[in-house]
């Protein structure tokens, strides 16, 4: 038996505003993946060494750098209260060849340095990075998370907004049957 009512359809439309937004979430992903190369080709094809703390280096825009040499130097000059200050370890590198690169860390902290110069034993303290044989400037401490944590969110949230879009894209066209209704005065078959 068929329904004397006709069949109402919804169709969502706003192909293009769906478009632009699978396009946008595209290119989020596509820049943090681009930003996660970098650092995957080092990590899986470059050679991995110990970085050694030599040093830490407190900055501040407008003021000359100053280079700390020990804890106890560090301790006496931090400032935990101004967050202007950006403190960054200082590493020297010996790479396979038996150089002894210095470099500095790819993320900075503005409380505290992110290393101690000593570990508990009273060592240098000691990092492992990854470093390009070519090029030994170019290196990438794989254990910060700073390393990995925005280009893997960018690259998340890209393919968060492209699969949503793909989704809204893929029912913008198509009509939806909307369920029938009855009004208060059509009877419902029920007493």
């Amino acid at each position: 038996m068929s329904s004397p009512h006709a069949i109402e359809t919804y169709t969502p439309g706003c192909v293009a505003q769906k478009m632009t937004l699978l396009i946008v979430s595209l290119l989020i992903l596509a820049f943090g993946l681009s930003q996660l190369g970098a650092p995957l080709r080092l990590l899986l094809f470059g050679h991995r060494s110990e970085a050694e703390a030599i040093s830490v280096t407190r900055t501040k825009v407008g003021m000359p750098d100053l280079v700390m040499h020990s804890d106890n130097e560090i301790v006496a000059n931090q400032a935990p209260h101004d967050r202007s200050y950006v403190y960054w370890n200082d590493f020297v590198i010996h790479t396979e060849a038996g150089e002894r690169i210095p470099v500095r860390a790819n993320v900075g902290s503005r409380i505290s340095p992110l290393f101690p110069l000593r570990n508990a034993d009273g060592l240098p303290t000691t990092v492992i990075v990854c470093y390009n044989p070519e090029n030994p400037r170019r290196i990438i401490f794989p254990t910060l998370i700073g390393t990995w944590l925005v280009p893997s969110l960018l690259a998340l949230g890209g393919l968060a907004g492209a699969v949503v879009a793909s989704f809204l894209l893929y029912w913008a066209r198509r009509p939806i049957e909307l369920p029938h209704i009855s009004a208060p005065s059509e009877p419902t078959g029920q007493k």
